[in-house]
């Protein structure tokens, strides 16, 4: 249950994302510096260690939702969504982060959709996994949102993808601005389809805003919903550019 979007900017692009989760599950923690195989990562994690959005020190992002309208395992998944991200983030390309995905145990995880930025690329590609097969689609280097929900998921995507269309832009020249309202917009009403969700067995819990631009990344974290003033954590990374044409050592 979620809500993502994507916006590019010059130098880089801005990607806001809100969970939404049970009432009942455990909170998640706030980002932190981690190491991803060679590499640094920035990424709020589960208690149990995953994370659902993170980027590298390559600029390589990733945010996964839920797919709810896909029949879900049976039992208790042998392997939690939240250890995918990770993993994706100790490569070093959206190329290489895709062969990794591609080879993963797919029938181990429940149905995702896998959302992968790379300024690099300039690129936008987002992975459905049905817990079979992976598909693939590749979208333009502009605004796009995403919206996952376990609550008539099909209707509630219409419905968010109507208030985003209707509501932006809502800040005259100010479109990051506008973006973070939209995250905390109560339309149509406060409830389940509203983009802040809030019902009596689930609610938004965090928002994460990931800000690439000009060879440096920020994660910026809220432990509540947006539409609740607490303050946020802020991390930032500098990021390692891709030599063109180096050789590999002999």
């Amino acid at each position: 249950m979620c809500t993502l979007s994507f916006m590019p900017v010059p130098g880089g692009f801005h990607l806001l994302m809100n969970r939404d989760e049970q009432r009942t599950r455990p909170v998640g923690l706030p980002p932190d510096l981690h190491s991803c195989g060679h590499h640094q990562a920035l990424y709020p994690s589960e208690p149990t260690g995953g994370t659902w959005i993170g980027i590298n020190e390559r600029g390589l992002t990733l945010a996964l939702i839920n797919w709810y309208s896909k029949p879900q395992l049976a039992g208790i998944p042998a392997s939690s969504r939240g250890t995918i991200i990770p993993e994706l983030l100790s490569t070093d390309s959206a190329h290489d982060a895709e062969n990794l995905l591609k080879n993963l145990p797919l029938n181990r995880f429940n149905p995702f959709r896998l959302i992968m930025v790379s300024t690099e690329e300039q690129s936008v590609h987002e992975f459905l996994s049905d817990s079979l097969v992976l598909l693939k689609n590749s979208h333009s280097w502009t605004r796009k949102h995403w919206f996952s929900s376990g609550f008539n998921e099909p209707e509630t995507m219409r419905r968010r993808a109507e208030i985003c269309s209707n509501s932006f832009p809502s800040i005259p020249n100010d479109p990051r601005g506008s973006l973070r309202a939209l995250h905390q917009s109560h339309e149509p009403e406060k409830g389940p389809y509203s983009i802040c969700m809030h019902r009596a067995d689930a609610h938004t819990v965090s928002f994460t805003e990931i800000i690439l631009q000009n060879g440096k990344a920020s994660l910026t974290y809220h432990h509540a919903p947006p539409c609740k003033p607490v303050p946020p954590t802020t991390l930032t990374i500098r990021l390692i550019p891709k030599i063109h044409g180096s050789q590999p050592a002999p």
